[in-house]
């Protein structure tokens, strides 16, 4: 009998200290988890040295240029409608560099090895794949194109260096280019802070609600929402969208079309107010199923090293094809096999899902990956009292990371177009907007996924 009582003991103090130990583990990560000057911190990230096993075949810089005609341009003057010389590539349309400076009232001087472009007001240094502008340094999203002695330059810088937004049409084939009215965030004036929250815009693929030309506006106003705020977030990127079904297969490769490029458009938009792109997947479905809701990796399915290599370095392909930077991958649905999460590994410093189901927090699998899960879940039938109540959850020991689909949003908002600028009603009662403010009045601090780095 005493000897049962002393094996019951020995048992009961082994799984304290299993216990004791694990959560010391969790707690020790968390509150190393910190941001100091505006850089995040812990003893427990990764190494900086982590070199991916691919280099891409297909080149931005390789992509071929077309003319393109019939794209009616509309910039700050609704009765002003131009028909300009017009290029495309990469899902991006240029126009002529001189030209855009003339009609914003621009000087530009090309004399030297980089281009100035000035007004009383502004000075702009421009070399082929960046730009200064007030100080502030940047890369272009499209590369400025030489063409026959003519510098073009694409939608999606315009909008950037000259604080414009594009409003696509793509029943009347145009491109209105207004006045943005978005406001640069503050500076922040948080030197320390452990109150770290990440945020993931979920399956976001130029199929369904995104070949709306209104919805990618809609996705705009999103965006201009958190960059006024000043919160960092993260996009999902689902590259090629399937619907076998309904005969849709959109690979932004081969489908040269307005509806593309604003969607292309769009991901530039997004980059340039604060957003971090990933791969999820390539295109989230097999065989019959649609995109976002079918599965693409798991045991039954692609579960060899070669099928699952194919799906990983087709998603980098069109990103480096297209020029879009990505940080990040996330299988669809989390459905990976140990053979298909080492081999994403091969190509992936940081993986945006849990390592396994039993470690909802951050996990190194070793000194050169990390796993970062979002354990407060997802907006559900667009209530997001579950994330907002985890936001107001203070516990050390929970990481503040969510996703949230997008087009749950889009009914909150709409828009028109007076006076040279996109007039926006932004329901303030809407799922994000709700979400930013519990963010706000916590004084969290977002931080992109890449920023775990030991530097």
């Amino acid at each position: 009998m005493q000897k049962k009582i002393r094996l019951y003991i020995f048992s009961i103090l082994i799984f304290s200290i299993f216990i004791i130990f694990t959560l010391f583990y969790i707690k020790s990560f968390r509150e190393e988890l910190t941001i100091i000057n505006n850089t995040v911190h812990s003893t427990l990230f990764p190494k900086n040295n982590f070199k991916s096993t691919y280099n891409a075949k297909l080149k931005f810089e390789d992509r071929p240029i077309s003319k393109i005609n019939g794209v009616i341009l509309n910039i700050l003057d609704e009765n002003n409608i131009i028909n300009v010389p017009m290029l495309l590539k990469s899902q991006r349309y240029y126009i002529p560099l001189k030209f855009i400076c003339n009609k914003l009232n621009y000087t530009l001087d090309s004399s030297s090895n980089e281009i100035l472009l000035y007004n009383d007001n502004n000075k702009i240094s421009l070399t082929k794949n960046s730009y200064i502008k007030n100080s502030q340094a940047g890369s272009l999203r499209g590369n400025l194109i030489d063409a026959n002695g003519t510098k073009y330059i694409s939608i999606s810088d315009i909008e950037q260096i000259f604080n414009l937004i594009a409003v696509f049409d793509f029943k009347k084939n145009s491109i209105s280019l207004l006045d943005s009215n978005v406001n640069a965030p503050e500076s922040s004036s948080i030197l320390y802070s452990n109150k770290i929250a990440l945020i993931r815009l979920e399956d976001f693929g130029c199929g369904d609600s995104n070949t709306i030309d209104t919805n990618q506006t809609k996705v705009k106003c999103m965006a201009d929402l958190l960059y006024s705020e000043g919160i960092k977030f993260h996009l999902s990127w689902v590259p090629r969208f399937k619907s076998p079904e309904e005969n849709f297969d959109n690979d932004l490769l081969t489908n040269d079309n307005i509806t593309n490029v604003g969607f292309v458009n769009l991901l530039d938009y997004l980059i340039n107010k604060g957003g971090e792109i990933g791969l999820h997947g390539y295109t989230h479905q097999h065989d019959n199923e649609k995109s976002g809701f079918g599965e693409e990796m798991s045991k039954d399915i692609n579960n060899t090293v070669p099928e699952t290599k194919a799906i990983i370095e087709n998603g980098i392909e069109t990103a480096s094809a297209l020029n879009i930077p990505i940080s990040y991958y996330e299988s669809p649905h989390y459905r990976e096999t140990e053979l298909q999460r080492k081999t994403i590994e091969e190509y992936f410093q940081f993986i945006y899902e849990p390592f396994d189901s039993s470690k909802d927090y951050i996990y190194k699998s070793d000194e050169y990956h990390l796993f970062v899960p979002t354990p407060l879940g997802y907006v559900h039938d667009s209530d997001p009292s579950s994330i907002i109540e985890g936001i107001n959850n203070s516990n050390p020991n929970l990481l503040h990371s969510f996703y949230y689909h997008p087009f749950v949003e889009l009914k909150h908002i709409d828009f028109n177009i007076k006076d040279n600028k996109l007039n926006v009603t932004f329901d303030e009662s809407s799922p994000l907007q709700q979400i930013v403010k519990s963010l706000k009045s916590n004084d969290y601090k977002t931080v992109h996924i890449d920023e775990f780095i030991n530097k």
